[in-house]
């Protein structure tokens, strides 16, 4: 670490002032507000950026915990703030494994759903038609590859097409993120996959346009790879629910910093790390 002053932007913010990008999965949340509540620590600040002129924030990760906190009426998070214009800060694309739906079923599906028009192609063909916008997304089977293809909004990217590709599946199969299209790199890892679907890269602006309307991106595409993450405050959830003011939690909050610093209690790991206990 070039600064060994730099720490991540830790801020006491109004859980109302927070905007989620991506579509909400009630059930998830009512899971996690019970989790959080028996825990009773904020393990992992979500991550947010302002919303430029405006006293709101989108949410980049952590979505779920925000909704939560919202679920259980707590007024205040602590959120780490980043600078979206950061160029560290980089925004890329999960991509679907779907298992355990039957291919008939998930064909099915497809064939079912408006406005879905598909093209079998290679999958350098769906590599370059989605770089180009020609395909919404495209998706990997084992019997070949198909396009989603874009008729509607073809120099842009149709979100409300994505959601209705997502919904194809959504609660009817296991959904999983992988970061690549190869079909014979995820067989062995997801036995029962039936499907691969893969997104385009978005834009912070696709993010932000999301976050201020009522149509969502859907949920497990967005994927932003964050530098000097912070884990593990564990900050007391009574903390951030009792009847304070806002400047007396923001006032903690240093406090609480300060305390971190001095005890050395924080590190920092410059290594890339896989964590086995999400």
């Amino acid at each position: 670490m070039q600064d060994s002053t730099f720490l991540p932007d830790l801020r006491m913010l109004r859980t109302e002032t927070l905007l989620p990008h991506e579509e909400c999965d009630p059930r998830r949340v009512e899971r996690l507000a019970q989790r959080l509540r028996e825990e009773g620590i904020l393990k992992n600040p979500p991550i947010v950026a302002q919303i430029p002129n405006t006293e709101q924030f989108v949410i980049l990760d952590g979505a779920n915990r925000v909704n939560a906190f919202a679920f259980m009426d707590i007024p205040h998070i602590v959120s780490q703030l980043v600078d979206y214009a950061d160029p560290n800060l980089i925004l890329d694309t999960w991509y679907h494994v779907v298992a355990c739906i039957p291919i008939e079923q998930f064909n099915c599906e497809l064939t079912c759903t408006t406005g879905m028009h598909l093209e079998a192609c290679s999958i350098e063909e769906a590599r370059r038609a989605l770089a180009t916008h020609e395909a919404a997304a495209y998706i990997v089977c084992e019997e070949g590859v198909r396009k989603v293809v874009n008729t509607t909004n073809p120099l842009q990217h149709d979100i409300g097409l994505l959601n209705r590709l997502v919904w194809v599946y959504k609660g009817k199969a296991d959904i999983f993120r992988a970061s690549n299209d190869i079909w014979e790199i995820q067989k062995p890892y997801y036995p029962e996959i039936t499907a691969l679907v893969i997104f385009p890269r978005l834009k912070p602006e696709h993010i932000i346009q999301a976050a201020c309307s009522e149509e969502k991106i859907p949920t497990g595409i967005s994927r932003h790879i964050i530098p000097a993450r912070a884990l593990n405050i564990n900050i007391p959830i009574a903390m951030l629910e009792i009847a304070w003011t806002h400047e007396q939690k923001e006032a903690w909050l240093h406090e609480w910093l300060m305390e971190r610093m001095a005890a050395n209690a924080i590190r920092y790991y410059a290594e890339s790390t896989f964590s086995f206990n999400e």
